[in-house]
């Protein structure tokens, strides 16, 4: 899988660029390498030799993982890297190139490409199974906030994930396939790679599920923006969770999950609509069993993060994955 990314990669990275990448070595049992081989360009480009790292999802919980001692010389490798990501591993000069071409290379000194094809990669294109589709979305969050959800009957599951019986079925039947979770008996399932499907919820939540979602802006009347919510009594994501969770961010903006109507909510918390209002609304993807706590599951606090790719927003998304969601994992 590793070698099929970076051979993709470097053929993309020439279609789009001209720029031609040759491998000089292969680490083939870079397990225990901080580095899986070295490349170089051809045409004398550069007389810089680059080290480099494959991973088949670059992510930002991946990147402190990643031993970069010398980022001027290390080119990060991967199949697909959210936008996030590539931000920040722009903002701290490190070299990245992805399966649909989309580089970011500079030696430091007189090497400097940058190229952004607004394609998915080949390899990331081909995940267009039920498990990832926008129901899909919506049962995997509740496996990942209560893994104990999948042993529980599909019309409950059904009834938790907002989706039918059927996409309950599919979503397992796909989520086995991929060895995210194994059946250990006929009626018992056990998750086995929640951080795999953290990473991969994550980046799939934001492209797909959440531009679906019903969302409205509103802004308060006269109160403050943080009085007015705190006698809406919602569930809060976003900046002002991660402010709650961390005291490290101070939010700009508010995230409000809620099955609510949203012109009453708004109404009795004396909000009006504006469309550049800090207030957003978005219709909530899970059925609540129990009274709203005052901040949404720290996994979609995470990605709501994520989604707005501040230095500091992903500063605090780290914080808030490894205090918060890596414990769980």
């Amino acid at each position: 899988m590793k070698q099929d990314i970076l051979h993709i990669a470097i053929e993309k990275l020439y279609e789009h660029s001209k720029f031609c990448l040759e491998v000089i070595s292969l680490h083939h049992n870079s397990k225990n390498q901080a580095y899986d081989g070295m490349l170089k360009f051809g045409d004398n480009l550069t007389k810089t030799d680059f080290m480099f790292k494959v991973k088949k999802r670059l992510t930002l919980s991946k990147i402190p993982e990643i031993n970069t001692t010398d980022t001027k010389n290390t080119i990060l490798i991967a199949d697909y890297i959210p936008k996030a990501v590539k931000k920040h591993l722009k903002e701290k000069n490190q070299s990245y190139l992805d399966a649909a071409g989309n580089a970011f290379i500079t030696d430091q000194q007189a090497l400097f490409i940058y190229i952004e094809t607004n394609k998915a990669s080949p390899i990331f294109a081909k995940k267009s199974n039920r498990a990832f589709s926008k129901s899909g979305l919506k049962m995997i969050y509740q496996i990942l906030v209560d893994p104990h959800i999948l042993n529980k009957p599909y019309r409950y599951i059904g009834e938790a994930s907002q989706v039918s019986t059927d996409t309950v079925r599919h979503v397992l039947k796909d989520l086995l396939r991929d060895k995210y979770i194994v059946k250990v008996n006929e009626k018992k399932f056990k998750l086995i790679n929640k951080e795999g499907l953290l990473q991969e919820w994550t980046t799939y939540f934001n492209k797909i599920l959440r531009p679906k979602l019903n969302q409205r802006n509103f802004t308060p009347i006269s109160k403050n923006i943080r009085s007015s919510i705190s006698s809406a009594n919602v569930s809060i994501g976003g900046e002002l969770a991660a402010e709650y969770l961390s005291s490290y961010l101070i939010a700009e903006s508010v995230l409000i999950y809620t099955n609510k109507s949203f012109f009453e909510l708004a109404k009795n918390s004396e909000w009006i609509p504006a469309t550049d209002g800090k207030i957003t609304l978005i219709e909530q993807f899970w059925t609540e069993k129990e009274a709203p706590q005052k901040t949404v599951n720290s996994i979609l606090i995470y990605a709501d993060l994520l989604n707005n790719p501040t230095p500091r927003n992903l500063e605090t998304a780290e914080i808030i994955y490894n205090k918060y969601v890596k414990p769980t994992l």
